[in-house]
């Protein structure tokens, strides 16, 4: 459902407060090491995957680059761009995947949370990647979105991630005084601009998670979660009783409450059921295509394809709605939803960013 975003920025009234830009390095390692070109004006080469990166992306001007590590394995290249009174700090981050807890999406989150404690889950979920020209692979990227604040003092931070195997890329933004999704859209550009027909040919076979383009993906949205729970409550209708006499397909643990069995509906729009005492109902249930489409906001754009189904907590009259799925879910799958909702305190429509670090295991 989500296309191309297009987006348009005042260049000709655009003001560039940018830092010189600028190679850093550690000490002993030459910039000859790992990058070529020009470093002051023009593109910038990444010497092990061959990936260059141009002084400019429309109002973004490459501020800095920077070698994490010697050999080039990791690498940061920031844009800077001032659009009136909002500014964006763009962070691409070029690496071999080594365990390093910044580069994993936990670590990313953690960084936000520790510097703006109040920042909450706008969005998050896929973002689709168009083969390059010279590549036959596709991507399926992952992208949060992050909002602290209201009003003209709203900042939002965005993650990128693709991990494609042997490499893997990063990107991180922040918008200050974000006013326009114009401004969020061209970050999207520039991610699906990168280059990734160099970064995926010094990858070799694509085994990394954002090379698996098809199958069920979960996402999470504030404004859906928000306002689908009181519409799903006018047009669709559950008997808990019959519910409960389903045939069960499976079982989730959720310590330390026992186990809590899923039942599986073959009447739409229900698909899965459970219920665990003293918290609610949790039900699975496909959404009508109108409410669906209400998934592609302004800010905070994904790339929902297929059918969306909804996780949805019927708790003391008080309907949730806090995860949906794009395609049809796994018993696991709904199984893993419950138990999050069971065991953190992440089933709501404003769900800190700290607290989804909280619920995620290590690693990942």
């Amino acid at each position: 459902m989500t296309g191309p975003y297009p987006a348009r920025l005042a260049l000709a009234a655009a003001l560039l407060l940018l830092a010189p830009p600028a190679l850093a390095q550690p000490a002993d390692t030459p910039a000859s090491a790992v990058w070529a070109g020009d470093p002051a004006s023009g593109p910038l080469v990444h010497k092990p995957t061959g990936a260059s990166f141009p002084a400019a992306y429309g109002i973004f001007r490459r501020s800095r680059a920077i070698a994490l590590a010697p050999d080039g394995s990791d690498v940061a290249i920031n844009y800077d761009a001032q659009d009136g009174d909002t500014h964006t700090r763009l962070s691409i981050y070029l690496y071999k995947p080594q365990g390093a807890e910044q580069h994993e999406l936990k670590g990313a989150l953690a960084a936000i949370a520790a510097r703006s404690p109040k920042a909450f889950v706008w969005v998050s979920g896929p973002f689709a990647i168009a083969a390059p020209a010279s590549s036959p692979v596709p991507l399926r990227a992952f992208k949060g979105t992050y909002k602290t604040g209201i009003g003209p003092a709203t900042v939002m931070d965005y993650i990128y991630l693709a991990d494609l195997g042997k490499w893997s890329v990063k990107v991180r933004a922040t918008i200050t005084q974000v006013r326009d999704p114009a401004q969020e859209g061209a970050i999207d550009i520039i991610v699906r601009e990168l280059p990734w027909a160099a970064v995926l040919a010094a990858n070799g076979d694509c085994t990394g998670a954002a090379c698996r383009t098809s199958g069920t993906v979960p996402f999470d949205s504030h404004m859906v979660e928000s306002m689908l729970p009181s519409l799903l409550a006018k047009t669709m209708s559950f008997d808990a009783t019959a519910e409960r006499a389903l045939p069960e397909i499976g079982r989730i643990e959720t310590p330390p409450l026992g186990d809590v069995a899923i039942r599986r509906s073959t009447k739409a729009p229900l698909l899965y059921f459970a219920e665990v005492k003293d918290l609610g109902i949790f039900r699975l249930v496909r959404l009508p295509d109108q409410m669906a489409r209400l998934v592609d906001g302004a800010f905070g754009r994904l790339s929902i394809e297929g059918p969306v189904y909804a996780v949805t907590i019927d708790s003391a009259g008080n309907l949730l709605m806090p995860r949906f799925f794009a395609g049809e879910p796994t018993p696991a799958q709904f199984g893993a939803a419950v138990r999050e909702f069971v065991l953190h305190s992440t089933a709501s429509p404003f769900v800190t960013v700290a607290e989804t670090v909280a619920a995620m295991p290590d690693g990942q």
